[in-house]
């Protein structure tokens, strides 16, 4: 199933791999956001911190950032799609505002479809928001012009561990 959202993840031009554990974890996101970067990272998230996002770059607000570390609760097999939900240390704006969005989850996340996945998610406390991230944000205007980014992250990875 990993290698099926892997692949889905791809065709909709995201980037996504397997690593073993969180030292390669860290080496892989260190190596997709370069040298200095300018970055904000969930909190509340045991992946996400125990990659020490904050010694990756600058850290700063999601709006000044360049890229955002996000956990997930679930990745879809089927789709590629990420699912999000937010509480104390998770904010909605870390995967949302910066140009790209890097995605922690261990590999007994994903599951086969959505379904499955926003069944999990309501089947203990209910969060206060959920969003599904399927690739990059785009838009297209009237003359049917596809715009990259408009409303979101220029650029999706995920990063399955495990």
């Amino acid at each position: 199933m990993i290698d099926a959202f892997i692949a889905a993840l791809e065709a909709d031009g995201g980037t996504g791999v397997r690593v073993a554990d969180i030292p390669a974890a860290r080496a892989w996101v260190a190596e997709l956001l370069g040298p200095d970067p300018t970055l904000c990272f969930w909190s509340g998230d045991p992946l996400v911190t125990a990659l020490d996002p904050a010694s990756l770059g600058s850290v700063t607000e999601p709006a000044e950032a360049g890229a955002g570390i996000t956990g997930a609760d679930y990745g879809v097999a089927a789709t590629g799609t990420l699912v999000l939900t937010y509480g104390t240390g998770r904010w909605r704006t870390t995967g949302l505002l910066p140009d790209v969005h890097v995605a922690v989850l261990s590999a007994d996340k994903i599951v086969a479809t959505l379904e499955e996945a926003v069944a999990k998610v309501y089947s203990g406390e209910v969060p206060r928001a959920m969003t599904l991230v399927t690739g990059a944000s785009a838009t297209s205007d009237i003359e049917k012009i596809r715009v990259v980014g408009a409303h979101g992250p220029r650029q999706v990875a995920a990063v399955i561990v495990g």
